[in-house]
């Protein structure tokens, strides 16, 4: 083959590559963004200070369709709730304060197992679908607007709402009052 023919070729592709990579703008490249979720954020009554508690939740839709189950045991004073995108709709979150647990008392040849039951409580979003455009490379997107909560005010003491819109992960919308277990 002949150097030149080879020269060429290479030539040739650096300036592809640099055209290709100096011609993007930053709204040609659409990074993954996470979906959203309802975020809570705990703090003890009548206080800005952040209430430490690990919570366990399960998400229901039609109050009996479970659609997914965790904790916030990362970071102890958030909890991101999951939402569904496929329709307007009322999810019902129970949460549980710590975990239900089990001690056993053992008197002669008697064993008594008592089940304790953690502290559950109830919150109920209620939602409306929309879409908003994010840029050229990522089109449009799902947010949630017109976001209300309310509460069975089991062990949460108070509500207070920060955003109604739901479009991240990061955004607090909602500020929940509580004491901390008393177990």
């Amino acid at each position: 083959m002949n150097c030149n023919y080879i020269k060429n070729i290479t030539t040739l592709g650096l300036a592809l590559g640099v055209f290709t990579l100096t011609s993007c703008e930053p709204d040609d490249i659409c990074l993954a963004e996470e979906a959203p979720f309802v975020t809570l954020k705990m703090y003890y009554p009548n206080s800005d200070t952040d209430l430490e508690d690990t919570i366990f939740y399960k998400a229901y839709v039609n109050d009996t369709l479970l659609i997914e189950s965790g904790s916030n045991e990362k970071d102890l004073t958030v909890l991101n709730l999951p939402i569904l995108t496929t329709e307007n709709r009322t999810i019902k979150y129970i949460l549980e304060q710590g975990s239900t647990y089990k001690t056993k008392f053992i008197n002669g040849n008697d064993t008594v197992v008592t089940t304790h039951q953690a502290p559950q409580d109830i919150i109920y979003v209620n939602y409306q679908i929309d879409n908003k455009y994010n840029s050229k490379a990522c089109g449009f997107g799902v947010f949630f607007k017109d976001a209300t909560f309310t509460t069975s005010n089991n062990w949460i003491q108070n509500l207070e709402i920060v955003n109604t819109t739901i479009d991240d992960a990061t955004s607090t919308n909602l500020n929940i009052f509580a004491e901390p277990r008393s177990y």
